[in-house]
This record gives structure tokens, C-alpha cells and sequence, in this order.
């Protein structure tokens, strides 16, 4: 989705005695803004500034293998934001904007910059759209376990799920405006999410699995070397395999493979371990079909694999060195086959970039909550 990047070997994110040396910011850390505050030189940006930051930001991104489409970011100034109905009413212009367009353009929504003085402004859900994981006494999880304790905190926070809960409820957002927090539902529309089915094997339908259409990061925090936005949401399109190969697949997510394989005719037990390939292929085929069927855009890891070699090379043409995770530039399957899996990386993160924030209930932020 976003990239960012600098022509220095290290960070160049310094004092604004300009005497500091550079730091260098290890991409594991999860950061508060006021760690990172006084190491800004706190130079006033303008709109045109912010965008061309935000453009960077994305070419620096070094988990990014979609980072080829940076320049193509449009960037939405929500600095002047005065309170929580008008946040709420820009995220969802944001998703308006995100679906109109079938995840065919990326948007980043940028609201006020970190202020020691004030408190903090954020938003609490990983992304803006997401699946409840409602934890039961036996720890089992029905939904998604990576939100088990977003979902428990908005219960807390009074928020209503279906009578009937299923695995695939969607949260509502939690909102941290000024350090009172709000709980806010998007709206949604049938064609907001997509039914996975698969044009060979029927049974696929009927497992019941849907995904949201466009990924809407908005847990990060956009750090400059002048400011920090810990709510920028941005959002792009997706790479089948984050939903097929990760999301509905992996044993601490959905953990489908085994009811896929059932649904195309293998059984796990009496098989060798490459059922599960034959299930991840098929269920990557699934994938791609049925946001090809609603009109949303995706593409495979082979080619979004071949585009960021290409700039790759680009990049080394004008001078720059592209830096990387390898662990997540090469996709979860088939990853030999990709040019990616011979390349090897510097994972240093420069800025302008997206940086992990510590999650809000972590440092205990936001105590108070504001039914409106």
C-alpha cells in the first residue's frame, strides 16, 4: 500500500539541532509517538509536503511488495478535523472513495499531527474494516483471533454484535479523538464484501468464507522527519495470497485449510502433506475469482512479484537502494518461484515510513469513553 523512502544509507530522522547522529529504527519496535517526538525538527509542512512524504512513506516500506504503484497514493487532508463526528465522517469518505474505485486506487487519509501538549488522537481497530473474535470460556475463538482483544474491549465499551454470531461479524471502530474514545460503525453494503466461491468446486461456496474488499490500514503511525501522524489510515488492493495463503489459512487465523481440502475432495489423514499445497492453490483460485466476479482489484503473488523486481531495478537505475523484510517480500507459497526469493535485502527502515504503533489498550490511552 504505502512506501516512503530516503537516498541516506541510515535514518535520517534528527534533532532539530540538526547535531544528532542518525538513528536507526529497528522495523520490529513498536513505538509511542512521544519516544520519538523530541527527535523532530518540527518544520511546519504544507499540503503539497504531505503528500509527497506520503508518497515516500510508501517507497520506503520495506514489508511492501506492492511499492512499485508509489507515486499513484492520493493523499486527503483531514488535518483541520475538530472533533470526533467530523473524524468519523472522513474515514468513512475514506472507505467511499476506497470502494468506489474497486480498490483500483490507493488513498491515505492523514488527520492531525502528534502534539505532546494535546492528547493523542488514533484509531484503535488494525484496520478499518475487520472481523470480530469473540473468545469463548473454553478459549476457543469463533471469528478472528487476531482481533480476540479489540473484540473484547469494544463488548466492554457496549458495543451490540448479531444475536446470532457467526465468524465473520465485522467490528465497529474505536475511535481515540483527543483521548476520549468513541465507538462508530461503518456503514456497509452488500458489495462491500465479496463471497468466496470457486468456478470448479461448488462446495467451496459452502463453507460460508467472505473477505472484505479493501484493505484499510489504520493502526500506523506515518512519522516524517519533521512530524508524526499516529491516524493516517491508507488503503490499496489486495495480493490473493494476504487473504487465501495468510488470513483464512493460517492455524492462529481462520484455519480453513482442512475444511478446503474436505471441499475439494482430500482427505488431510490419509494424505501426504502436500494436501495442503493442492488446498492453498485452489483456495487462491477462489480468491482471485470471486474479487474478479465483484469488481474489486487483486492480484496474484507472481505478478505483483515481477513488478516490484522491475522496480526494483528502477530504483537501482536512479541511485537508490531498496530496502526490505525478506520474511515478507517473498509470498507464502511458491515463494522460490518469485525473483524476490533470490534477492537478498538491508531491512534498516529510513523515513519518511509506517511505523508499528504500541497498541492504545497497551499504553492505556483513551481512558474515557463518549457515547454520541
Amino acid at each position: 500500500m504505502k512506501t516512503p523512502f530516503s537516498e541516506s544509507a541510515r535514518c535520517p530522522f534528527s534533532s532539530s539541532d540538526g547535531n544528532s547522529p542518525p538513528l536507526n529504527l529497528p522495523i520490529e519496535k513498536r513505538w509511542k509517538a512521544r519516544e520519538l517526538y523530541p527527535l523532530l525538527s518540527n518544520r511546519e509542512e504544507s499540503p503539497a509536503d504531505l503528500e509527497t512524504e506520503a508518497r515516500l512513506a510508501w517507497r520506503n516500506s520495506i514489508r511492501c511488495i506492492g511499492r512499485a504503484r508509489w507515486q499513484s497514493l492520493s493523499v486527503i487532508d483531514a488535518r483541520s478535523v475538530a472533533s470526533a463526528d467530523e473524524f468519523f465522517d472522513a474515514l468513512r469518505a475514506h472507505l467511499d472513495r476506497a470502494t468506489a474505485s474497486g480498490a483500483a486506487k490507493s488513498f491515505m487519509t492523514v488527520f492531525s499531527k502528534f502534539d505532546p501538549a494535546e492528547p493523542e488522537t488514533r484509531i484503535w481497530n488494525h484496520q478499518l474494516i475487520s472481523y470480530a473474535g469473540y473468545r469463548a470460556k473454553d478459549n476457543s475463538i469463533l471469528g478472528d483471533p487476531m482481533n480476540s482483544k479489540l473484540t473484547a474491549i469494544a463488548l466492554r465499551l457496549g458495543w451490540k454484535p448479531p444475536s446470532t454470531r457467526t465468524a465473520f461479524d465485522r467490528l465497529p471502530l474505536i475511535i481515540q479523538f483527543r483521548g476520549k474514545l468513541h465507538l462508530r460503525s461503518l456503514p456497509s453494503a452488500p458489495t462491500d464484501e465479496i463471497t468466496i466461491r470457486h468456478p470448479d468446486f461448488p462446495k467451496i461456496e459452502a463453507l460460508g468464507l467472505r473477505w472484505y474488499g479493501v484493505p484499510i490500514v489504520a493502526d500506523m503511525l506515518f512519522a516524517t522527519k519533521d512530524a508524526l501522524y499516529p491516524a493516517a489510515p491508507f488503503s490499496g488492493h489486495y495480493v490473493s495470497t494476504e487473504i487465501a495463503a495468510r488470513n483464512l489459512a493460517d492455524k492462529n487465523r481462520y484455519n480453513r485449510l482442512p475444511q478446503i481440502a474436505a471441499a475439494i475432495g482430500l482427505e488431510p489423514t490419509k494424505r501426504a502433506p502436500l494436501w495442503i499445497d493442492r488446498a492453498l492453490a485452489v483456495i487462491n483460485e477462489a480468491v482471485l475469482f470471486s474479487f474478479g466476479q465483484a469488481g474489486y482489484q487483486m492480484t496474484d503473488h507472481h505478478t505483483v512479484g515481477a513488478e516490484f523486481d522491475q522496480f526494483c531495478q528502477k530504483e537501482t537505475l536512479n541511485g537508490r537502494t531498496v530496502n526490505g523484510d525478506w520474511a515478507w517480500l517473498v509470498p507464502p507459497m511458491s515463494g522460490a518461484t518469485t525473483p524476490t526469493f533470490f534477492k537478498s535485502f538491508d531491512s534498516e527502515v529510513v523515513l519518511p515510513n509506517f511505523l508499528y504503533q504500541q497498541a492504545a489498550w497497551v499504553e492505556g490511552a483513551g481512558a474515557e469513553y463518549q457515547d454520541k
